[in-house]
């Protein structure tokens, strides 16, 4: 039996509008390379809409898909997630909390 692997989703939304844009990866540990992160929230962060406005209420989520462990950080604007080392350290602030679900699980699909 084979478990397929759904990956970690990572997004960002504006409560504004309600407008989301989201990417899934299967081998989410390469957010934990600052660039990959910075350079991932800056890719969805350029195709919301009101990006150019700077947006209020701006939500960044990781979902692992494999059990549907959600979490996310609000942030006041857009400029403060747009800032390099807070995307990067934001994205690894909440893999580490999704992760932290999964620590009694036997068996992890997502190859950490």
């Amino acid at each position: 039996m084979t478990i397929e692997n759904k990956g970690y989703s990572l997004a960002v939304s504006n409560r504004s509008n309600n407008e989301t844009e989201e990417k899934v990866y299967l081998k989410p540990m390469s957010l934990y390379v600052p660039d990959v992160a910075v350079q991932a929230v800056t890719e969805l962060v350029a195709r919301l809409s009101d990006a150019k406005n700077n947006a209020s209420e701006i939500v960044l989520t990781v979902t692992n898909n494999n059990n549907g462990v959600s979490v996310d950080k609000d942030f006041t604007g857009i400029d403060e997630l747009k800032d390099p080392l807070n995307a990067a350290d934001s994205v690894k602030e909440l893999i580490n909390i999704v992760r932290g679900y999964e620590s009694d699980e036997e068996t992890n699909v997502c190859g950490w």
